[in-house]
């Protein structure tokens, strides 16, 4: 597969509806689609910078290891991490029927070596939580990535300075949880959070602190970190396919072909 091809097929991944639609399924605030490019781009942030792994199977592994979270009906109301655990082979059906259909609709043709591997990312994402483990220098790299992202990165991208304007005008807080596309238990959370970070004990204290200064402290600094980098994650989601292929096409590297 030529990088062109291979870039083809990315993109033909991340613009089709199926893919699309794990924008509607959300997972501690953060959509599965943001999920999957997270997973993506720790892994080309994480390659060695000398490196003889398979870029493109990471890249498509990553892509589509979370697609059986959709309430697909050969799912038959079964979760995802229920799959991954019991009978991972059915999560990864639907995973590689999706990287089928990006096949098809691009002309790029995955090479049956390299189709296995994609598979096997797939089957052991979820590594020592899975009944699959990692055999592969690319499966454990999927892995380690998708648990940094889930424990790290997954979390909605709101915090107090989000909702104290909302406040301040009047809105209360599940009007506001409302506006923000987010529940009143997070609300109350990310609230609480800056009533730490700012030394104080009410929320309606946060607000003179907000009004003079602009901002309030959003909560211990590893949260901030976990907020800048929610941010950033939905930002580039939106910017797919491109904010994927530049960083992809900066660290590639070639890769044998089976012969």
């Amino acid at each position: 597969m030529t990088p062109a091809q291979r870039d083809a097929l990315i993109t033909a991944l991340l613009l089709s509806p199926r893919m699309q639609s794990l924008w509607d399924v959300r997972d501690r605030g953060m959509p599965v689609f943001a999920h999957t490019l997270d997973v993506a781009l720790l892994c080309l942030e994480r390659l060695p910078p000398v490196s003889d792994l398979d870029t493109t199977a990471i890249v498509l592994g990553a892509l589509v290891h979370d697609y059986s979270k959709l309430p697909l009906e050969r799912l038959d109301g079964r979760s995802h991490s229920y799959l991954m655990r019991t009978d991972p082979d059915v999560a990864a059906d639907a995973s590689m029927d999706l990287l089928a259909e990006g096949e098809r609709k691009s002309g790029a043709v995955i090479d049956p070596g390299r189709r296995a591997h994609v598979r096997h990312i797939v089957l052991s994402h979820h590594g020592q939580y899975g009944k699959i483990q990692p055999r592969t220098a690319e499966a454990r790299l999927v892995a380690e990535c998708d648990f940094i992202s889930g424990t790290e990165h997954r979390l909605a991208p709101v915090d107090a300075n989000d909702v104290l304007p909302l406040l301040a005008e009047g809105y209360r807080w599940r009007e506001a949880a409302v506006l923000l596309g987010v529940n009143r238990d997070l609300v109350k959370t990310r609230l609480r959070e800056a009533c730490q970070a700012e030394g104080v004990r009410e929320w309606v204290q946060l607000l003179p602190i907000w009004r003079r200064n602009g901002s309030v402290a959003a909560g211990t600094p590893r949260r901030e970190q976990q907020l800048a980098r929610a941010r950033l994650i939905f930002r580039l989601a939106r910017e797919v396919p491109d904010c994927l292929l530049e960083r992809l096409n900066g660290v590639a590297r070639p890769v044998p072909q089976p012969v």
